[in-house]
């Protein structure tokens, strides 16, 4: 019956006017069609489209095959749907192929913005490298005048002074060859950091990045020992960093070099003490001078004197350069109000505690600026070693 509706059907439609779904099923046989279309069919033919099956013969038309495919299930209709499966199959590919189309096409515009906005963000960038060039190169070439000036007095002065170095302690108790090795240490980071920044050169950038480093570690590990040796006299001694050893050396020597006499005279004008040692009696220590001990066999003017840095002046009181005479054989209480009768060791510590927080700004401003110095240098140094690397690339690439 199903066959017969389909017959039907395909007689009253010609074939332009086919549905969609049924213009496959279109035939080329023009005999085939006259055979369709003409009322004369023989009864044969009318039998056997009216007793057409599943099972179709080899021998029937083409009409007939595709009215028996539409009108019952056959392992062909299987087929067609690997057919439409496939077909999926292909339509899912395309439109993943699609997707990947687009996916492309949004990497490339997110790639053109990126470049865009990287052109745009040059002009900061080379700001940026204005800033830290010129800030180094400022830096270091006050540092590096500072260095050379320090270097030239105290070259100018150790000259003038005409003293052989025979000793270790010499040293450090003669305040020209310490301004000297501070300068020429000052001298040369400095260049390495104005000389780098100026030529944009990225070894003597790491050089100077690198030093300043190292003396930041010093000068911490410094600034750390100076504060154990005065706030924890058990640290100090366990440590043995005591500086009256240092100063015994300096009494000793105090009439004999001028320069250890002017250091002398210095500290303790400046801290306000007299002697050595962490006592309050510090001025009994100017004795072990061979020119200031009370011995009765001492035939010098200054026997039992103390120098006159440790005498105190009042305000509108004349210098009286004899002050000192006859005191170190005294009593504290007959001397007080005369000379400083504190240790220098004690009145250096009481000066640091009085003093410590402006100390400790100064500290950490100076090595704040140090710190800065080594990581702008370290960025400048970075940046000019990529562009290099750019650089070099782009001329390799014009080359090849």
């Amino acid at each position: 019956m199903a066959a017969l509706i389909s017959f039907l059907h395909l007689e009253e439609c010609s074939t332009e006017k086919l549905p969609v779904h049924l213009a496959p099923l279109a035939v080329s046989d023009n005999s085939a069609l006259t055979d369709i279309e003409s009322p004369e069919a023989s009864p044969s033919l009318q039998n056997n489209r009216m007793t057409s099956s599943p099972n179709v013969s080899p021998n029937q038309t083409t009409e007939e095959i595709d009215i028996v495919f539409l009108a019952s299930t056959s392992p062909e209709t299987e087929f067609d749907s690997r057919e439409v499966g496939s077909d999926r199959r292909r339509r899912k590919t395309g439109s993943d192929r699609i997707s990947g189309d687009l996916a492309r096409r949004k990497s490339v515009r997110n790639l053109v913005r990126r470049r865009l906005s990287s052109f745009h963000e040059q002009i900061p960038v080379k700001i940026q490298n204005f800033l830290l060039k010129y800030t180094l190169f400022i830096f270091n070439f006050m540092s590096w005048l500072g260095g050379l000036g320090a270097v030239a007095v105290g070259t100018w002065l150790l000259t003038d002074d005409q003293k052989v170095i025979t000793e270790a302690v010499d040293f450090v108790l003669n305040p020209f060859i310490i301004i000297c090795i501070i300068g020429a240490i000052t001298f040369t980071i400095a260049f390495l950091g104005c000389v780098g920044a100026a030529r944009e050169h990225v070894l003597l950038l790491k050089s100077f990045y690198i030093c300043l480093s190292i003396v930041l570690v010093v000068e911490l590990v410094c600034g750390v020992l100076v504060i154990v040796c005065y706030t924890e006299p058990a640290a100090r001694d366990y440590l043995r960093l005591t500086p009256e050893t240092l100063l015994k050396r300096a009494i000793l020597q105090y009439m004999d070099d001028k320069n250890i006499k002017k250091l002398m005279d210095t500290i303790q004008r400046q801290f306000k003490c007299c002697g050595i040692s962490t006592t309050d009696e510090g001025y009994r220590d100017w004795r072990l001078n061979m020119y200031y001990n009370c011995t009765t066999e001492n035939p010098s003017i200054y026997r039992c004197a103390v120098p006159e840095s440790c005498c105190i002046y009042y305000p509108g009181e004349r210098m009286n350069t004899m002050c000192g005479f006859g005191k170190t054989d005294r009593e504290l209480s007959e001397v007080q109000g005369w000379i400083y009768t504190r240790g220098c060791a004690k009145g250096f510590g009481e000066w640091l505690s009085k003093n410590e927080y402006m100390i400790l700004l100064t500290c950490c401003v100076v090595m704040f600026m140090q710190f800065l110095a080594v990581i702008f240098a370290r960025i400048f140094s970075k940046r000019v070693e990529r562009r290099n690397q750019w650089q070099n690339l782009r001329h390799q690439s014009l080359e090849s």
